[in-house]
């Protein structure tokens, strides 16, 4: 079974009902959020959430919602912004939806602005992963669009991410949130949450993929659900679709196995290649690889570049995922 020879459709009717939390975070909840001691942010950042979205409306004759309508968690990698975001999730009163900031632009992409936003303003809640701060033509669409749905009343918490090399050193990307939602910013509230990547994972470590022949052995002797792609047919492949279409790649698939993992020259390509890992990894699927080294993946500018969390998140994971 090849990924490459997959091109599943999507049903706007009932693209809203399947924004939920990925499998990967299932189990994620207020319970099972164990703050860092050493961080009292983390603890901090919990209770408030968890007071938030416990909410409920006040007053009698125009009953409103207590506090902030939305809520900024500011983070750096693996601190468990992603954690707190799904126990929201969880304990919020429906209608509501979970997904991330890339897969809200490409949804808003396929229905429209106005469209989409009549769309979900039909919600209560919106939770929002990693809200992305270096597009800034995404990041005013975005502002328009929660413009138009939290006059309606919608309730917003949102992550994002410091770059790691940031972190201690105050740079939050709070300022810069407030600055590219602008009049809504009064809307939100901002919880800094410190503490180190619980992935613990620096790039002379990363994990390396298999030799060819080991991928094809493993392969063939796994019983379990499983694709195999050449890496440069699964890039041509991504072209071909819409990005929201990736989620649907992988149904019935539990293992996904990629042969000749090489440089990839073209940003595009690259962004496309991030989004593709970002969906492997919050279904929960295991991924096997040969070929180059991940920290060869992405290009040194692409690393330090307007896109360097993308690149920096899409490490992390696969760190994980390979490892």
């Amino acid at each position: 079974m090849r990924l490459t020879e997959r091109y599943p459709e999507v049903n706007l009717e009932k693209l809203l009902e399947s924004f939920v939390p990925p499998p990967r975070f299932q189990g994620a909840t207020f319970a099972t959020y164990h703050p860092d001691p050493r961080y009292p942010s983390q603890a901090l950042a919990k209770e408030r959430l968890r007071s938030w979205v416990r909410d409920r409306p006040r007053g009698l004759l125009r009953p409103r919602m207590p506090g902030p309508q939305g809520i900024y968690l500011d983070g750096g990698f693996g601190v468990g912004k992603t954690h707190l975001l799904v126990a929201a999730y969880w304990e919020a009163p429906g209608p509501k939806a979970f997904l991330t900031f890339e897969e809200l632009t490409y949804a808003l992409g396929l229905m429209g602005l106005k469209e989409g936003a009549r769309r979900f303003s039909g919600l209560r809640y919106l939770f929002i992963d990693e809200f992305e701060l270096d597009d800034p033509g995404n990041a005013q669409m975005a502002t328009h669009f929660l413009a138009l749905t939290m006059d309606k009343g919608l309730r917003v918490a949102t992550t994002s991410n410091t770059p790691p090399g940031a972190l201690g050193e105050g740079r939050f990307n709070a300022d810069q949130f407030r600055h590219q939602i602008q009049g809504l910013a009064r809307r939100f509230a901002v919880e800094r949450i410190e503490g180190e990547d619980y992935r613990h994972r620096e790039a002379k470590g990363l994990p390396r993929p298999w030799g060819e022949e080991e991928l094809l052995r493993r392969f063939h002797e796994d019983p379990r659900p499983k694709t195999l792609d050449a890496f440069p047919e699964l890039l041509a492949h991504l072209r071909a679709l819409h990005p929201i279409r990736y989620r649907y790649l992988f149904v019935g698939v539990e293992v996904v196995y990629l042969r000749g993992l090489e440089p990839i020259p073209d940003q595009n390509d690259a962004l496309r290649f991030v989004h593709f890992v970002d969906q492997v990894y919050n279904l929960g699927l295991e991924l096997k690889a040969s070929g180059a080294p991940l920290e060869a993946l992405f290009p040194e500018t692409y690393r330090h570049g307007a896109f360097a969390k993308k690149y920096g998140r899409a490490l992390s994971r696969l760190a994980e995922l390979l490892g």
